[in-house]
């Protein structure tokens, strides 16, 4: 059973999401460069293995395995598209758009919108799912999960002292490349609908270390009754 749940998390962190990534890679070099797509493609799926083989130590368990695969990729897509780019900050903007449009597809909103539903005015179900997700990323991040109430709200936030996509690049020099992953965040708190679910994403506490804070901050809030 360990086997077949370390198989799984492998799959959702290190096939799946960079797969879904060069999907949408593939369809945004056709629409938006003149290069052969399956040709820039090969070459970054090539470089991106050899980065994974470079950085092996980084494994400590399944989820990590799956980390590395997409941060890999990411860093060699932007290896090999600045050349043709030739912009660092346009470059960044290009595989953030393509991360966007492979990832953010119909079976990704359809898991979190079940997922938000199963929450819905449940504040222990909430915290309880939020910390099981948390758990599959394993070991190379390390979380907690705060709950503080007050007479107008109940908040829960998780909040990620180590992330492993921040630690990554930063130990490439490459840092910048961050917020590509941090972004796919918007993907599910845009979902979420507070009238139909009984809570709300707090976006004005948002805050990750991609974007250069000391530690990424999921706020949720649950508004009091009385207070609505």
């Amino acid at each position: 059973m360990s086997e077949l749940g370390d198989f799984i998390k492998h799959y959702m962190f290190g096939h799946q999401a960079p797969s879904q990534f060069m999907n949408g890679l593939k369809s945004e070099i056709k629409d938006s460069l003149e290069v052969d797509a399956d040709t820039v493609v090969d070459s970054i799926k090539k470089e991106a293995k050899e980065i994974e083989k470079q950085n092996e130590s980084s494994i400590v368990d399944a989820p990590s395995h799956g980390h590395l695969e997409l941060c890999s990729s990411v860093m060699s897509a932007y290896n090999n598209l600045l050349p043709e780019i030739g912009d660092k900050d346009k470059t960044v903007e290009f595989i953030s758009k393509a991360m966007m449009k492979g990832v953010n597809n119909l079976s990704m909103r359809t898991s979190l919108s079940l997922m938000l539903d199963a929450c819905k005015n449940n504040p222990d179900r909430l915290r309880d799912i939020f910390s099981w997700l948390m758990k599959q990323y394993g070991a190379t991040f390390g979380w907690t999960a705060e709950h503080t109430e007050s007479d107008e709200e109940d908040s829960f936030a998780i909040e990620i002292e180590k992330c492993y996509y921040f630690n990554f690049f930063s130990s490439h020099d490459v840092a910048f490349l961050t917020p590509i992953l941090c972004q796919l965040d918007s993907i599910w708190f845009e979902m979420v609908d507070p009238k139909k679910h009984g809570f709300t994403f707090d976006k004005s506490r948002y805050q990750t270390q991609g974007y250069g804070a000391p530690k990424c901050v999921f706020p949720i809030v649950v508004k009091k009754k009385d207070a609505q």
